[in-house]
């Protein structure tokens, strides 16, 4: 049930995208390397970033050379963005000069190819990137994972949120947060026991991963029962959906809880939000969401406070 050692995943379970304006270069990568990784091609820079927007390539192999966005921009856009920064690029170019090498290099890539390019080589380098990628992915989940409920920890918190602060800013959109915690947690363990409060946070931090709708979303495990969703390119009001739908979640999980006024499992949330404008700091983002959470507990439990709205119940 709980996470008493992380995943392993294997090459065959990496996903890789393919990026070229030819229909012909497309399917020619995808026959040399689809019996080794899962592969997804588009035609375009722009439709790269729409893939990445909704998913998490391991590796992206692409063309520089394409009309519209090149590859250089779309690894540049890549770059700036912290949860698809680690996203490694391998280039394919038909230019040999060492100017157009540099300029691959100087744009991010892990690697490039040369057209035309020989297919054992490409196989090869592709598998050795994608393998690094595993590996890397493996000690970053031993860091940043919480090894009870799969969430996020603080670790993650403190090396991540800084960056997704910085790309708002940079980008000029909002970043909320939203903070909640157990309802009425310590009643739960001293009735049912640590046990079944281990197994209580293990299934919420499921639930709520799982209703979180953009890879962008992360769901961090503050401490003990107190967790925090990080919501980049989010505005308040968007944020308030969101904590609705947490909040939802966790009391259509039924879990029965005797000493609460609900009888079942409920959290309270306080969100806060950080326009690109504001000069604040994100601490003082952070301390306002703890302040609406603990108004949000005195205002009843089961609901979520904004800083611009009273509390509201989601359920009754």
């Amino acid at each position: 049930m709980f996470i008493e050692q992380v995943n392993k995943r294997t090459l065959s379970d990496c996903h890789l995208l393919i990026v070229d304006d030819q229909a012909s270069s497309r399917v020619i990568l995808e026959g040399l390397l689809g019996d080794m990784v899962s592969c997804t091609s588009v035609s375009s820079g722009g439709a790269a970033l729409a893939y990445c927007d909704e998913n998490t390539p391991d590796l992206i192999l692409m063309d520089v050379n394409m009309p519209g966005m090149n590859g250089h921009q779309v690894a540049k856009t890549l770059l700036e963005n912290p949860s698809k920064s680690d996203i490694p690029i391998i280039f394919v170019t038909a230019t040999t000069s060492d100017e157009a090498q540099s300029k691959c290099w100087d744009s991010g890539c892990v690697d490039f190819v040369t057209k035309p390019f020989n297919a054992c080589t490409l196989r090869n380098r592709v598998k050795a990137h994608l393998n690094h990628k595993l590996k890397k992915d493996l000690l970053e989940n031993l860091i940043y994972i919480d090894r009870l409920t799969g969430a996020y920890n603080r670790h993650y918190l403190e090396d991540y949120l800084p960056r997704f602060m910085k790309d708002g800013k940079r980008s000029h959109n909002s970043l909320s947060l939203v903070l909640f915690d157990v309802d009425y947690f310590k009643r739960y363990n001293d009735r049912y026991g640590h046990m079944e409060g281990d197994s209580c946070l293990w299934k919420l931090s499921k639930a709520v991963k799982d209703s979180l709708l953009r890879p962008m979303d992360k769901l961090v495990r503050v401490g003990g029962e107190e967790f925090l969703v990080i919501l980049p390119c989010t505005d308040e009001e968007c944020a308030k959906l969101v904590a609705d739908r947490i909040l939802a979640t966790v009391f259509n999980l039924d879990i029965a809880h005797a000493d609460s006024n609900h009888a079942r499992v409920t959290i309270s949330a306080g969100i806060a939000t950080k326009k690109p404008d504001d000069s604040k700091t994100i601490d003082f983002t952070m301390l306002r969401a703890d302040k609406n959470l603990y108004a949000a507990k005195g205002q009843g439990r089961n609901c979520v406070v904004s800083s611009v709205e009273t509390a509201h119940n989601v359920m009754e």
